[in-house]
This record gives structure tokens, C-alpha cells and sequence, in this order.
């Protein structure tokens, strides 16, 4: 459906300017005068549809909203809705303060539907690239519930946390796989350049060399003849891999081998942990029900393991159930976390309890990520150095036999 960008004039007399969708000109501009919007100027931009944007591919990663950008129009729009303002006047404004086109451009049909009728969260559902399950039904709730400024809020908050944890974690792999670049790199610029010119002079000599020595001098050669293979066999070894990863039984086997990998895997399970009580907590405060927030945060944690425990609990819920007993009979859960969500079923502040659970992980991950980078870099050392101190040894004691051959 052809996308328009407009210039005009609205009721009160003020500039205007957005995006619409329509079906062709004719319609696009009637469907600015139902919204009081009379255009002066009216281009078609785009005759493609928003929802063709997020096909896989280079322009449809190039085309994702970032989480910040999202949060920061979440909050914008909860701020209008909470002065009163009305929606559609309210998305009104936010489309002018949006930057981001995409978002623009679906905030601008989004009004347009709200205009003619259409529920916000359906509107916002037809958008499923940009608005995710729990935003929809989040703003279900609070258009039922008639605090929408309230969810808008409180959903502003969870992303700006998703979005906290995600680049604290990002930014906390960065140094590790810098290191591994570089040491890789120097490694093979020893094994490759180095190595080869001090071999020779040991042919020179043709002296009895060092078992060290030897094998030093072996995967040198080997390197410096077969370096496409090498490149070729870890290319075709990542790829099988991930190919394996993308199967169910590969996935499954993938995830499960995650929380059980040392140091990583508590690490792991303090996210997907962090990610399920925070998430379940602002659905349950924004009024989603219990049953349809499990079902929601289930598909947030990360980790397909965790996640059928989640599932697991959801069938016993509606067979009468309570959560605790199966998330605790799952072994997924650590203790800490299914004692306080017993507790906040038998007292009835569940959200509470949860909210508490999240704000604890929330700094054992902080934690575990400053320590973690912390052991990281002296490891990384440790490894180098051993690696450069064998290179050396291999070389130093040939010398030190044609030295004492010579005296």
C-alpha cells in the first residue's frame, strides 16, 4: 500500500506535516480531511508497505527500531495521554517529534485507524515488527482498564530496562572479543611470519633440534601451506554448527548446554531470570491476566530450556495449580526466586514479590558482568603469555645448543 508524506493545515489553523497510508492519492487526502487535516502539499513517498520493511535481509535489519527510540515514544505518548490529551491528537504530536521514519511512518497509520475506530492495540498489533506481544497486550489492559498513561508509563520503564541489560551485557563482551581477535592475530603472525625466518637458520646449522622445537616448527609449516584450508575448515565448521543450531533438537540441546557452561551459564540464568520476573511483574501491574502474561513472557526469556518450565507452569495453572510448585519442580528456577513468588501467591502481591525478585537479579547481573569482565582479562593474559613463553622456549633452546656447540 503506497505510503504519502503531507504539508497542510489543521482546524485550529496550525502547519502540519506526517506521513499517511492510503490506497492512492484520492484516498490518502480524504483521509486527512476526516482527521481535519486540510493538505497544501502531498507526495507519495513509498509503494511499499511498512510490514515489507521487516523482511529478513540487510535493509530490513538497517530498518529495526531501536529499543530507546521506542521507549522514548512511549513515554512521549503516555506524557500527552496523561495531560488529557486527546489519542489521536496526542499521536498527533508525536509524529512530529518522532524522528525515526519507520516509526513515524506506523504511527501515522496507527492514528489513522484509531481516527476511523479501530481499538489502539489492534491498531498497534498490525505492526507486529515494531510492537511485540506484551506492548500490544499492555496497552489492551490499559485501554480496558481506562489508566493507559499509567501502562504507557510503566512499559516506557520495562523497555528502557530491557534495553539497559541488553547493552550492559553487549558491552561487556566487547573487551573479551577484542582480546581474542588480537591474540589470535598475533598468534598467527608468529606461527606464520616469524617462525619461518627462524627455522631457517636452523636448517643453516643443521643441528638436532628440541621435541618443542619441532612441533613449533611443524604447525608453522602447516599454517603457512594450508592456510586456505584453515580458513576453509572454520568456516564450514561454524556454519555446520549453526545449522545445527537452527534444528529443534540442535536448539534444544544448545539451550540446555547454556546453563550448565561454568561462569557463563549462571550468567545465563540470572538474565532469562531477570528478563521472566520483571516482564511478568509489568504485565501483572498493568492488569494483563496471570494465564495471557505467562503465555507473553515466556517468549522474552532467551533460553528454550527455562521456557518450558514456563509452559509447564502455565498447563498446571489452568488445571488449578499454583506457579511456584512446578517452576520449583523444573530445577530452572533457583530457590530464592520460587519462595518469593509462593509467598506472593499465598499473600496475594504477587506483582510485588516478582518486582523485588527482578530488582535482586537485576544486580547479581550487574554484579556477575563486572566480575566476570574483571577474571576475563587476566585469563586472557594468562593464555598469551603461556603461548608466547612455549614460541619462545622453542626458539631460545636451539640457541643455547649452537652456542655451547660453538664454544
Amino acid at each position: 500500500m503506497p505510503q504519502y508524506e503531507y504539508q497542510g493545515i489543521n482546524a485550529t489553523g496550525r502547519s502540519v506535516k506526517g506521513q499517511v497510508i492510503s490506497e492512492n492519492l484520492g484516498s490518502a487526502k480524504s483521509q486527512l480531511r476526516r482527521q481535519g487535516i486540510f493538505p497544501s502539499q502531498i507526495l507519495e513517498v513509498s509503494v511499499s508497505s511498512l510490514k515489507q520493511n521487516s523482511a529478513p535481509g540487510i535493509g530490513g535489519l538497517f530498518q529495526r527500531v531501536p529499543v530507546e527510540v521506542l521507549a522514548t515514544a512511549t513515554r512521549q505518548l503516555s506524557t500527552l495521554v496523561g495531560a488529557h490529551v486527546p489519542l489521536v491528537q496526542a499521536l498527533d504530536a508525536l509524529i512530529e517529534q518522532v524522528e525515526h521514519q519507520k516509526l513515524r511512518a506506523a504511527f501515522s497509520q496507527v492514528r489513522s485507524d484509531v481516527n476511523e475506530g479501530m481499538a489502539f492495540n489492534k491498531a498497534l498489533s498490525r505492526f507486529p515488527d515494531i510492537f511485540s506481544d506484551l506492548y500490544v497486550n499492555m496497552v489492551a489492559s490499559g485501554e480496558a482498564s481506562g489508566a493507559l498513561d499509567i501502562v504507557m508509563s510503566r512499559l516506557a520503564d520495562f523497555l528502557e530496562y530491557q534495553d539497559r541489560l541488553k547493552k550492559r551485557i553487549t558491552g561487556a563482551m566487547i573487551y573479551p572479543v577484542i582480546m581474542i581477535v588480537v591474540g589470535i592475530a598475533a598468534i598467527m603472525i608468529i606461527f606464520t611470519v616469524v617462525i619461518p625466518q627462524i627455522e631457517q637458520i636452523f636448517r643453516e646449522n643443521k643441528q638436532t633440534l628440541p621435541l618443542i622445537t619441532q612441533v613449533i616448527l611443524a604447525i608453522s609449516r602447516f599454517l603457512v601451506d594450508w592456510w586456505w584450508a584453515v580458513i576453509a575448515g572454520v568456516a564450514l565448521l561454524i556454519y555446520s554448527v549453526r545449522q545445527y543450531l537452527k534444528t529443534a533438537g540442535g536448539k534444544t540441546w544448545w539451550h540446555d548446554k547454556q546453563l550448565k557452561l561454568p561462569i557463563f551459564g549462571d550468567l545465563i540464568r540470572m538474565v532469562a531470570v531477570s528478563r521472566f520476573t520483571k516482564t511478568l511483574a509489568t504485565l501483572l501491574q498493568s492488569g494483563v491476566p496471570l494465564l495471557s502474561g505467562l503465555s507473553i513472557v515466556k517468549n522474552v526469556v532467551g533460553n528454550l530450556t527455562i521456557l518450558r518450565a514456563i509452559e509447564q507452569a502455565t498447563t498446571d495453572l489452568t488445571e488449578g495449580a499454583n506457579i511456584s510448585d512446578p517452576l520449583k519442580r523444573s530445577g530452572q528456577f533457583p530457590p530464592l526466586v520460587t519462595h518469593m513468588i509462593s509467598v506472593g501467591e499465598k499473600t496475594g502481591e504477587l506483582e510485588q514479590m516478582l518486582d523485588k525478585v527482578s530488582e535482586h537479579y537485576e544486580y547479581q547481573v550487574n554484579s556477575k558482568v563486572t566480575s566476570f569482565t574483571a577474571i576475563l582479562e587476566p585469563i586472557f593474559i594468562v593464555i598469551l603469555a603461556g603461548i608466547v613463553l612455549v614460541v619462545v622456549l622453542s626458539v631460545v633452546l636451539p640457541m643455547l645448543e649452537m652456542n655451547d656447540a660453538s664454544l
